[in-house]
């Protein structure tokens, strides 16, 4: 999965519930110049998002899974507010890609002691 596809997924979960905080644009920004991403590209996102064609795609791989699900589930905290939207699509992702509960909250633990 490449990192704009990562980038897209995290958008359309920070959307989800209607609005972008400013913690989640800030985090967006972060992960978009840490990953190289090119403003065209940022700007294609988003005007994606507004036409709502964005959709989660899963990865190929168990790794590029585990660091898709782990960037969702920071997202999903990046703000305090843990909208039901966000966690129904964390819910759904992690179903989708074949994750147990235990393999959930794994990642969800490994996160949360760092």
């Amino acid at each position: 999965m490449d990192r704009i596809e990562l980038f897209s997924n995290l958008v359309a979960l920070a959307a989800s519930d209607g609005k972008f905080t400013p913690q989640e644009i800030e985090y967006l920004a972060i992960k978009a110049e840490t990953w190289g991403i090119e403003s065209d590209d940022v700007d294609s996102v988003l005007i994606g998002m507004q036409e709502s064609t964005l959709e989660v795609t899963v990865p190929p791989t168990r790794r590029e899974r585990v660091e898709l699900l782990t960037e969702m589930i920071r997202m999903m905290a990046i703000d305090g507010d843990l909208a039901e939207s966000e966690k129904n699509i964390c819910a759904t992702v992690s179903a989708t890609m074949e994750f147990t509960s235990q393999e959930f909250n794994e990642i969800l633990d490994q996160l949360l002691n760092r």
